[in-house]
């Protein structure tokens, strides 16, 4: 789907071309901390730090594993 107006996408890339690399990959990171925070949230309030983490890793990276590879991972993150 595409909704947005070619006058905007313009605007868009003009301004992200005007940034420095350095710009850009700084708001890239802030992105990123920002959703894993928000991922992290939704492990519950009752999740200790394990718990959390062990949600962000299957959230943003469960599918990528196998399952043995994900069960060795989930049980490195425990021991964190």
């Amino acid at each position: 789907m595409d909704d947005t107006s070619p006058d905007v996408v313009k605007r868009f890339r003009d301004m992200m071309s005007s940034r420095t690399p350095e710009e850009r990959l700084g708001m890239a990171s802030r992105m990123f901390t920002t959703a894993r925070k928000l991922v992290a949230s939704g492990a519950g309030a009752d999740q200790d730090e394990a718990g959390r983490r062990r949600h962000v890793f299957l959230k943003f990276y469960g599918r990528d594993f196998s399952e043995a590879d994900r069960s060795r991972i989930l049980q490195r993150l425990n021991e964190l």
